[in-house]
């Protein structure tokens, strides 16, 4: 399958993950907004893959290194045929949050569904260029990620 085009609405996701992370530090929280240079469905191992760039990808490791994540939001937009979603992984007690904007293309979305549904969970896995370590969220919920509605 071919690589999906993030698409004209990406920009938007983008500020609305500027603006989310904003929110949770304006309530004292610890928050980072990723800003991913690419983002990949493998569908076999319900996870979708997220470059980072180096410092970001320093900045989520070190916050979510140490965290106990304990709520994964889900935010939901649609255009063209790319499925957008914004994942929000969070630790109440901590008071940390990673935002990170995800697109696959609408075709890609039934392959994931598939294998997450065998796996029964679905992973975001944020990783530097050089692959050298990597951060995983796990939705354990992966209905929250797959079928979460545009616009929510």
């Amino acid at each position: 399958m071919g690589r999906t085009d993030p698409g004209e609405r990406w920009g938007d996701v983008v500020a609305d993950t500027d603006a989310t992370a904003t929110e949770y530090r304006d309530r004292g929280w610890t928050a980072v907004a990723a800003h991913p240079g690419d983002v990949n469905t493998v569908a076999d191992a319900a996870r979708v893959d997220v470059l980072l760039p180096g410092p970001e990808f320093e900045a989520a490791n070190e916050v979510v290194g140490d965290a106990d994540i304990d709520a994964v939001r889900v935010y939901a937009a649609a255009a063209a045929g790319v499925e957008y979603r914004l994942v929000v992984a969070e630790d109440g007690d901590a008071e940390v949050a990673v935002c990170v904007p995800t697109y696959l293309g609408a075709g890609e979305l039934e392959g994931l569904r598939a294998a997450a549904d065998a796996a029964g969970a679905l992973t975001v896995r944020l990783r530097p260029l050089d692959d050298r370590d990597v951060v995983e969220i796990d939705v354990t919920e992966p209905t929250v990620f797959l079928d979460a509605t545009a616009g929510a």
